[in-house]
């Protein structure tokens, strides 16, 4: 209805790339165009064109039909990814990359929250690969399914690493499940942003002042269809609502961190909200080790072995 529904709902999400992405929509929403920019789109259809050169490439190469095609004889695009991760970690370590905003599906409806732990249940079952490391870069992401992800990861079967050089809200409760987390050993490298965030836009006043009248119609017995809309102000009890389940969702996050890093975490400072750089990161124990993605890939094969 205004444009931003797309974004409503509740996110672990850090706070200060909510607020760019904020103003990048909203910018392109008031000059009538597309609110994604085309280079986002251009990179979905790179990653299609990915897959599809994959296709072909192994279409005739026996040694990986079995890694890359089902039972029926298709070829199967998470297998073909799972392929090129097991590549990627020299073989015997599936690096699994998370990159950007986190949700149950990607964009362009490919990759997401769904994808990566269907590809872990793929890597569960490999004979050939003995661990896997998570390569995470992300702001964080929606509320819904990251707790399913974070599941898939402290069920995984094998020893399972994250090595990050930015990983903020979602990303660090999917993280915070895994035996360890390396971080980056650069100056701008970062976790945290442990709490929950859910945009909300009041344009009433603003429409109002344009001379804008906006009257919505709800059938009998809708009356609470879409209260919250970004039109129609906000009552006292609907805030009350909006914060209860934040807090509730605050409360689930937490939860899994103190489960996922239990006997590491040595300060509640890391629960505020905060981005960590290294030194804090490690003292706070939200992290185990710094170092580069190869050092995190060899010490998944020490724990494999």
């Amino acid at each position: 209805m205004t444009g931003l529904s797309f974004f409503s709902g509740l996110w672990y999400l850090n706070e200060p790339f909510a607020h760019q992405w904020k103003g990048i929509i909203q910018h392109r929403l008031a000059q009538g165009r597309d609110p994604i920019p085309p280079t986002f789109k251009a990179a979905a259809g790179q990653a299609n064109e990915q897959q599809e050169r994959w296709n072909q490439r192994y279409r005739n190469q026996a040694e990986v039909i079995d890694e890359l095609y089902d039972e029926d004889g298709f070829y199967d695009p998470l297998r073909g990814r799972l392929y090129e991760y097991r590549k990627a970690g020299g073989g015997s370590v599936a690096v699994v990359p998370i990159e950007g905003s986190m949700a149950r599906v990607g964009f362009c409806g490919s990759g997401g929250n769904e994808e990566t732990a269907k590809i872990l249940q793929l890597a569960a079952a490999h004979p050939k690969i003995k661990a896997v490391v998570l390569k995470m870069n992300t702001p964080g992401g929606t509320v819904d399914s990251t707790r399913m992800l974070a599941d898939a990861v402290a069920t995984f079967s094998k020893p399972i690493l994250v090595w990050t050089p930015f990983c903020a809200s979602a990303g660090y409760y999917v993280a915070s499940q895994a035996n360890e987390i390396w971080l980056e050993d650069q100056t701008v490298s970062q976790v945290g942003s442990i709490g929950v965030l859910m945009v909300y836009v009041d344009e009433s006043e603003a429409l109002a002042r344009e001379g804008t009248k906006i009257t919505i119609y709800r059938a009998d017995g809708s009356e609470k269809k879409a209260q919250i809309n970004g039109i129609e102000p906000i009552t006292p009890d609907q805030e009350a609502e909006i914060r209860q389940s934040l807090n509730d969702c605050r409360t689930e996050f937490l939860g899994y961190v103190r489960r996922g890093r239990a006997g590491k975490l040595t300060s509640d400072e890391a629960f505020t909200g905060e981005m960590f750089g290294r030194e804090k990161a490690q003292a706070h124990g939200l992290v185990d080790r710094i170092g580069s993605l190869q050092a995190c890939i060899h010490q998944a094969l020490q724990l494999a072995a």
